[in-house]
């Protein structure tokens, strides 16, 4: 009997195969849209989740108390020393000094390691769980060490065994590569291609065992990262207590009352905002909200399909019916029909599926590829959606059948009552739509709006290039080479340029004030031709000059407010000293510039502090004029190899790393466009849907119009204009719901776009534009149907 009901099945799915094209068209895209959001959303809500003793290991942070709190991770080498040696819950220590830029040389090859190198011990393996391929982890205690990732060893050493293999660091210190590291799970904040020995820093780095670095508790960094690993989970508080007792007995305690450290569960550090990567929950939430939204468009789109094959299979059951078939019979008919369509969509959505993971690690996660973390829940998840999508879908057969009476099905007329059901379900299905289509114009036009703006300064025609210690030494070459070439408008030799991800500060004490200030600056640091390279504009006094023995500040106009100044020319002359910045040496402000955002336009303007400092320049940015700077870049990089042998030549452009900014925004950005595409679709394919159904039901009629003289346009508009109807309804109730939930995501930038009207007008001319042209074919293919066909059907 199931073998007589799956040959049937397949019969009818073939006869009718426009509407199973549809059918497994729109689910598996639905299908599809959720099993990437759930590898997505599954693969972020797993990292460092499975280490072994995740639960007992946390990490270092701190909050630095001023006017407003400001809250970091990272300490000092003194402080994870003393941790180690003194704290007795703490079960193990690891110090993990992450993003480092070092040039690697093995054997005529240069290598950048781009932010990819580290320096730790084997208690950061104890620690966390990174199997060892080859070699053990207490090798990596021994100085001048290195142990590398399964994946770069293949870059560095190609199919040799790296065991043994010397690199030079910045072309001088030589380091053993001693293990290889597994490093297919990439679901880590905490992890790195290149594990150099912390044992190793006295040697790379040029510096004793008795520099501050070792010894000063105040020589904090945010890559400094301690990792402990405590006896209990319920220690966590006695720590947090134990680390401000030792602050007291090895720093100052008039120290906690600006600094409070504490520790952050590692897990947790993910999600974040304050301390750790601040990956959007709210974003996995809006994805799981899409997916279910889609999957109810498809749903939708199954059921219209239902209701129109009950017009071509009406006779059918009731010739069933007649012939002795039971309810029950008819239902697993069709419930076999549903289990084959349902499969066909499962294996199309893989197919779809396995493309989209591939486009999207390419293109969409390239600095974070996304990946299946668990087979066997990938597995049993697609069991589940494809069971309840037969459960889901099988309803509406089953109400068919009930509800089917023998007298209405030989007429075919088992279509009428539901038609307001059906019209409700379009419109919803356009409300998701259209919701999200005026969603991606606005969040494109927003995340277009940070990249292009530019606040008090000019990024046009800006390189930067990298620069390391050993180059500034030397860097008088650059200088004479740059000075003659008439395609330079201007450089400068700065710490970051503007806008940018980190930026340095911290707080002064301004003029004859005996007590400093009690809120940060931000520190722009760069010699005297840094303002006119990023064209800040000067508003009172004169350009500072870059001597670090007598000092001289410049000073945004919002410090000068800030610090009571209305009026730029009354702070000139005033004496700063600027923590951190040039501590030796009091400086003067000597002129004010108009406000320019030193951080991203996520955050509002800080006050800010432009001097010199020699030992922070980390970079060259230089300003061209005219469109020849492919040539010049072509003969620096020859003259580069002459200069700096054992260095990469690499630069990037200025508007490039302001792009890099907004990686989070583009990233939302994008999936909305693919959501807001997929939900087109699927909305299209449920006009189409809708629109067989009134073919159907207007068969009669549409011959005998056409008998009548009705023209083939006359027709299509005819079977068209409910449509119309229908999105029109749809964008009603859409745009108050797309205004209000918009308004509230742009609350969160404080330099944001304004929504306009013509942007619900360009979305709802896309809806409708795209609708009306899918269903003008099937309503072009009816009206120049031969009308002979069509009566004599009826």
């Amino acid at each position: 009997m199931i073998q007589l009901y799956f040959k049937s099945a397949l019969r009818q799915l073939f006869k009718h195969g426009y509407y199973t094209m549809l059918t497994i068209c729109g689910l598996g895209l639905a299908m599809a849209c959720s099993l990437f959001i759930y590898i997505y959303n599954s693969f972020q809500l797993s990292f460092d989740q499975f280490h072994v003793d995740k639960d007992r290991t946390f990490l270092v942070v701190q909050d630095l108390k001023l006017d407003k709190i400001e809250h970091s991770k990272g300490g000092a080498y003194a402080m994870y020393d003393a941790i180690s040696r003194e704290i007795p819950q703490v079960e193990k220590t690891a110090l993990y000094i992450d993003n480092k830029n070092l040039t690697l040389r093995i054997e005529d090859q240069l290598y950048q390691t781009a932010g990819k190198a580290s320096f730790t011990s084997s208690s950061y393996f104890n620690i966390l769980n990174f199997p060892w391929i080859q070699g053990k982890p207490e090798e990596l205690d021994q100085p001048n060490t290195v142990a590398l990732t399964k994946s770069i060893s293949k870059i560095y050493f190609k199919d040799e065994n790296p065991i043994g293999k010397i690199i030079l660091v910045d072309g001088k210190f030589p380091i053993k590569v001693i293990g290889i590291i597994d490093d297919s799970k990439r679901n880590s904040d905490f992890r790195s291609d290149i594990y150099i020995s912390l044992n190793s820093l006295t040697n790379l780095w040029q510096i004793p065992k008795d520099d501050g670095f070792f010894l000063n508790w105040g020589y904090t960094n945010s890559s400094n990262n301690i990792i402990l690993k405590l006896k209990h989970t319920s220690d966590q508080a006695a720590v947090e207590k134990s680390i401000q007792k030792l602050i007291t007995k090895y720093w100052d305690k008039d120290v906690l009352q600006y600094f409070h450290y504490k520790l952050l569960p590692l897990p947790h550090f993910h999600f974040d905002a304050n301390y750790g990567k601040g990956t959007q929950r709210t974003l996995l939430n809006i994805l799981v909200v899409i997916a279910v939204g889609i999957g109810g468009m498809a749903f939708i789109n199954y059921s219209n399909i239902v209701f129109a094959q009950q017009m071509n299979r009406s006779v059918e059951m009731g010739v069933r019916k007649i012939l002795g078939s039971s309810k029950q019979q008819l239902y697993y008919q069709f419930l076999i029909e549903t289990l084959l369509l349902t499969a066909c969509s499962v294996l199309f959505a893989l197919l779809l599926l396995s493309l989209s993971i591939s486009w999207a690690n390419q293109y969409l996660f390239e600095d974070e590829p996304v990946q299946i973390i668990n087979l066997y829940s990938f597995l049993g998840t697609i069991g589940i959606l494809w069971a309840a999508t037969a459960l889901v879908t099988s309803v509406y057969p089953l109400i068919f059948v009930n509800r089917m009476k023998i007298q209405q099905a030989l007429k075919k007329l088992t279509l009428g009552p539901w038609s307001l059901t059906r019209k409700s379900f379009i419109v919803v299905q356009n409300v998701i739509a259209m919701i999200l289509l005026i969603a991606t114009f606005v969040i494109v036009l927003q995340v277009n709006h940070l990249k292009q703006t530019d606040i008090g300064f000019n990024r046009e025609q800006v390189v930067l290039f990298p620069m390391t210690n050993n180059m500034l030494k030397s860097k008088e070459k650059i200088v004479h080479f740059l000075r003659d070439r008439t395609e330079v408008q201007s450089f400068t030799f700065c710490d970051n340029p503007p806008s940018h991800e980190k930026v340095w500060g911290g707080t002064f004490q301004f003029d004859n004030r005996s007590e400093w200030e009690k809120w940060p600056a931000k520190y722009a640091i760069g010699d005297s031709t840094y303002i006119r390279t990023f064209h800040i504009k000067l508003l009172a006094g004169r350009n500072f000059d870059d001597n670090p023995q007598n000092p001289e500040f410049l000073v945004n106009q919002q410090m000068a407010t800030t610090l009571g100044f209305k009026n730029p020319n009354d702070i000139l002359g005033r004496n700063l000293n600027a923590g951190g910045l040039n501590e030796e040496h009091i400086g003067k402000i000597v002129g004010v510039v108009a406000d320019f955002s030193t951080n991203s336009l996520n955050e509002p303007i800080s006050p800010t502090v432009i001097g010199y400092n020699e030992s922070r320049l980390k970079n060259l940015a230089v300003k061209f004029k005219g469109h020849k700077q492919d040539i010049l870049l072509k003969t620096l990089a020859l003259q580069w190899k002459n200069w700096y042998p054992d260095e990469v030549f690499q630069y990037k452009f200025y508007d490039q790393q302001i792009a890099n900014l907004y990686k989070k925004e583009a990233l939302v950005e994008k999936l909305i466009w693919i959501a807001a595409i997929v939900s087109l679709c699927i909305s299209s394919l449920g006009f189409l849907g809708l629109l067989s159904i009134n073919i159907l039901k207007r068969t009669k009629e549409i011959g005998i119009r056409k008998v009548l003289g009705a023209s083939v346009s006359g027709i299509v508009i005819l079977l068209s204009q409910d449509f119309f109807k229908w999105m029109a309804i749809a964008f009603t109730i859409a745009t108050p719901v797309a205004y209000y939930l918009m308004e509230h995501w742009l609350t969160n930038f404080p330099f944001r776009i304004e929504i306009s009207w013509w942007i619900f007008f360009l979305a709802f001319c896309t809806g409708l534009i795209l609708t009306l042209s899918v269903i003008t074919l099937q309503s072009i293919k009816a009206a120049i149907a031969n009308p002979v066909h069509s009566l004599r059907n009826e």
